[in-house]
């Protein structure tokens, strides 16, 4: 019994053993992965990275323009906040005088038996919208293009104490084209910062303290006195505040509110040209006339010492590296007219729309990044009644 007992468990025996060796030939004999299978999974992984670096990259570059547009319309946006600010705050300090139709001034005539025609507003300030080409005698309009804004508003700037009564400041601003050569600071060199000739927006700055010239024989502040006292030092007292600005336009307005179906005007119809000086009458031409006696003996001044109710205004800004590939295909250094080549001339309120459409066509076809800012301030000096409107 024992014997066979043992026969069966040595059998038992070899034959776990015969298994366990099959198994290990059979695991011994398996081959390896095939070469076309390594080359389909180094493929796959290929296609992976390929996939996950280009996201990568996508990424990368949509930061990066992104960063750049945030950097470059920030200062544009700084700036059109600026204006918008300081515009708001403008005052012409309105009063009521006589008006002699003889002088066609508040200043009597040699007889001093005339009697004064009526009385009409006078005011020693000034408001202006005009062409930025005009700035300056025989201007270019590619180095000058939209329309310029000048103004005096309460805004307190001062160098010395001694200027503290007189904290009526002028502001202006305009677009002008110009190298960063003369603005660069003396000591460093040459080649530290490189020239760069741009489209910047202009803020004309002049001191409280030092509007009045000394010297001059004309009566009151002579530098808005004068009729074109905003050319005064225009470029000694102008800063740039913000680059890359390719267009400023702005409108005055009257609220739309006012208007009627009966007189078929339009909120533009003060400044139909877009230019509107507060010492014209009417603001239909460059020429300044004055008030005009009815033969009833009323005054008609219309918005004669008048602020505009409200200026529309519009920044065109472009960013950097757009802008500099354009103004590099006809040079770096030379300015072009972009409202001649965009056949947009807003010269006629009217058609604001319009040249404003095409403008943007325009730079699109230049691939030209940009961004408009437009908004409508109200002048919350602007003394009109139901009279004036």
């Amino acid at each position: 019994m024992i014997s066979m007992h043992h026969q069966l468990s040595i059998a038992a025996g070899e034959k776990a053993i015969s298994r366990v060796q099959r198994r290990r030939e059979n695991l011994s004999t398996r081959y390896g992965f095939t070469l076309v299978e390594l080359l389909v999974s180094m493929g796959v992984l290929s296609i992976l990275m390929l996939v996950a670096m280009t996201a990568l990259e996508t990424t990368q570059r949509s930061w990066r323009e992104t960063k750049s547009k945030v950097d470059q319309f920030r200062e544009a946006r700084i700036a059109f906040e600026t204006i918008t600010r300081n515009l708001s705050q403008a005052t012409l300090n309105t009063y009521w005088d006589y008006f002699y139709a003889e002088t066609q001034s508040n200043q009597p005539p040699s007889d001093v038996s005339v009697s004064p025609a009526g009385y009409v507003r006078q005011s020693e300030l000034d408001f202006q919208i005009l062409p930025a080409v005009e700035l300056t005698p025989g201007g270019d309009v590619s180095h000058k293009p939209g329309h310029a804004l000048f103004f005096q508003a309460p805004l307190g700037l001062s160098q010395s104490y001694r200027g503290l009564g007189h904290l009526l400041n002028a502001r202006g601003y305009y677009v002008h084209f110009e190298s960063n050569v003369e603005r660069r600071p003396a000591f460093l060199p040459g080649g530290v910062i490189p020239v760069k000739h741009r489209y910047r927006l202009m803020e004309y700055r002049p001191p409280a303290e030092r509007v009045a010239q000394q010297g001059d024989d004309l009566l009151g502040n002579a530098v808005y006195t004068q009729r074109h006292w905003y050319q005064q030092n225009l470029e000694a007292v102008s800063r740039p505040i913000a680059d890359n600005i390719l267009l400023l336009l702005f409108s005055a307005q009257v609220p739309s509110d006012t208007l009627s179906p009966e007189s078929g005007r339009k909120a533009y119809w003060i400044a139909p040209g877009y230019r509107y000086n507060s010492r014209d009458v009417e603001n239909q031409t460059p020429d300044v006339e004055s008030p005009v006696v009815r033969t009833d003996g009323s005054i008609h001044q219309g918005t004669q010492h008048l602020l505009p109710p409200q200026v529309r205004v519009t920044l065109v800004a472009g960013e950097e590296d757009s802008t500099r590939q354009w103004l590099g295909r006809g040079g770096d250094a030379e300015a072009l007219a972009l409202s001649q080549l965009a056949e947009a001339p807003f010269e006629d309120a009217q058609h604001y729309e319009r040249d404003l459409d095409r403008l943007k066509q325009y730079l699109n076809r230049q691939r030209v990044n940009y961004r408009v800012f437009t908004t409508t301030i109200t002048l919350r000096n602007a003394a009109w009644d139901s009279s004036t409107y």
